[in-house]
């Protein structure tokens, strides 16, 4: 009786030991696809806020060659305040992206600060280009 009461015992442990290393490599694949994909997300808002810059850097080159007034200055600022805002979208997603697999307390409260930093920074940059808007 008891030998027989050892085996169901031993084969009980045998597939929770299974199951807990089949969830273990669930998740680190799943964490290593996050961080693909955040690095990927990344790699798109530094291609959209290169580009805004590099726009905006030829458009005050043609300003200041033509010699023209301050006006089309804001037409540059509103472009850049454009790629700065969507640049901060992408960042926030890439954020969120790695915080999704089995977060902990600590990446919930780092990820609570920097969306709120990024949120704050997107809404006032966006009242500035919709008044740049209405200027133009």
């Amino acid at each position: 009786m008891g030998l027989h009461y050892f085996a169901i015992a031993s084969t009980e442990n045998l597939s929770s030991v299974h199951d807990l290393v089949l969830n273990r490599v669930a998740e680190s694949l799943l964490l290593q696809i996050a961080f693909f994909l955040k690095i990927g997300i990344e790699c798109c808002a530094l291609l959209i806020l290169s580009m805004g810059i590099c726009k905006a850097i030829v458009k005050l080159l043609a300003v200041r060659k033509r010699r023209e007034s301050s006006p089309n200055l804001g037409s540059v600022r509103l472009e850049l305040g454009l790629s700065l805002a969507l640049s901060l979208e992408f960042l926030l997603a890439a954020d969120i992206a790695a915080t999704a697999v089995s977060p902990s307390w600590d990446t919930i409260g780092k990820l609570a600060a920097i969306s709120g930093i990024r949120t704050f920074l997107n809404f006032f940059l966006q009242q500035e280009i919709q008044e740049l808007e209405k200027r133009k």
